[in-house]
């Protein structure tokens, strides 16, 4: 992208490429069978499961310390508990499917803790 002397960036130009590169995209599509597909949904459901969960224990757990602002502090249960728990999640899915929920549930309490937990709660 062109700038300006100053530095700033200048709407609408784009960068120049050397001589002989060339730009191009390709674009793919899966189009699962009907049994691939089922397996899909059946891993996203029971990602989303645990998911859910994860934020019910999370609800619970700062209920009980009277939670009222600030860094949250909490202790991810591994997926292997929650699974346990219900016995109609698919054992068949990997462990990512589930390492995934967890990953995105530390993600999230991460960045509270990084952007909301400094400043006064709000309602």
């Amino acid at each position: 992208m062109a700038a300006r002397e100053d530095g700033t960036h200048m709407k609408g130009t784009k960068k120049s490429l050397p001589d002989g590169w060339i730009t191009s995209g390709f674009r793919f599509s899966i189009v699962p069978t009907e049994e691939q597909a089922m397996r899909l949904e059946r891993a996203f459901g029971c990602e989303r499961k645990v998911y859910n969960a994860y934020i019910a224990g999370l609800y619970e757990h700062l209920e009980g310390i009277g939670f009222a602002g600030g860094f949250i502090r909490y202790q991810v249960p591994s997926y292997t508990t929650i699974t346990a728990q219900y016995d109609y999640l698919d054992k068949s899915n990997d462990s990512f499917v589930y390492n995934d929920a967890k990953m995105r549930f530390q993600a999230a309490i991460q960045k509270y803790n990084e952007e909301y937990a400094k400043k006064p709660m709000q309602y």
